[in-house]
């Protein structure tokens, strides 16, 4: 025999209320509605702020994907600008027989292997660490580097933590919405159990597949019982 199978998700809890609240109307011009009025209008004054809650975190979700994407190209920038500060200061100490103790400057070993950069924290790292040493360079009385130099890398460093920052605020703004969410998630769930609770009582004396066929009308699913053979009556 069918089973009431009742909504999880928001979205569907959404559709679900909606859909009673307008069977019923339906059914009150038509004659009178299998579900209170009481209910119908605690329905009607919920679904609002539900549908406001889930559209503010679609729109922190699109905006935070939108902040990850800036700043994974402000970091993939900052990573270039560090490899070809590298790449530079390697070629002009070996092109002018400066010590290769230099290369501790800018965070590079004797080799001149490149460190890795594979994450984020590494770049943002690495960066200033390299900046302070070409300064420290130039008070040695070395020149200070050129393309890119000291002063464009920190440009690009600044960018990248401002970018960084940005999505810390918006993963905290979606966080919020996210909460309010599902703050409303009891409140569905009661007025679900509620609905469905009436139009069991106020169809009691139907017989099962009309039953099913008027709860279907307000939006209530049925599934079948786990091992249990399908038959007509799940979609009569």
């Amino acid at each position: 025999m069918p089973r009431i199978k009742k909504p999880r998700s928001v979205i569907d809890s959404l559709i679900f209320l909606k859909k009673a609240v307008e069977t019923a109307a339906s059914d009150n011009q038509n004659g009178g509605a299998y579900l209170s009025s009481g209910i119908i209008s605690n329905a009607q004054a919920f679904i609002p702020g539900l549908e406001q809650g889930m559209g503010d975190k679609a729109r922190f979700v699109s905006n935070a994907q939108k902040e990850v994407k800036e700043k994974n190209d402000a970091i993939d920038e900052l990573k270039t600008y560090i490899r070809d500060f590298w790449e530079v200061a390697k070629r002009r100490i070996y092109r002018e027989e400066l010590p290769v103790e230099l290369l501790a400057h800018y965070q590079l070993p004797k080799s001149g292997n490149f460190p890795l950069l594979n994450t984020d924290g590494q770049a943002l790292e690495m960066a200033p660490l390299i900046i302070k040493g070409d300064a420290d360079a130039v008070e040695k009385g070395y020149p200070a580097m050129i393309n890119p130099s000291a002063e464009a890398l920190q440009e690009v460093l600044d960018k990248a933590r401002k970018e960084a920052s940005d999505v810390s605020a918006a993963d905290r703004a979606l966080d919020e919405a996210q909460e309010k969410v599902s703050n409303l998630m009891p409140e569905a769930k009661r007025l679900i159990d509620r609905i469905i609770a009436e139009l069991e009582f106020n169809l009691y004396d139907k017989d099962d597949s009309s039953k099913r066929r008027i709860m279907r009308n307000y939006g209530v699913k049925f599934e079948l019982a786990k091992n249990e053979s399908p038959d007509e009556t799940i979609n009569e």
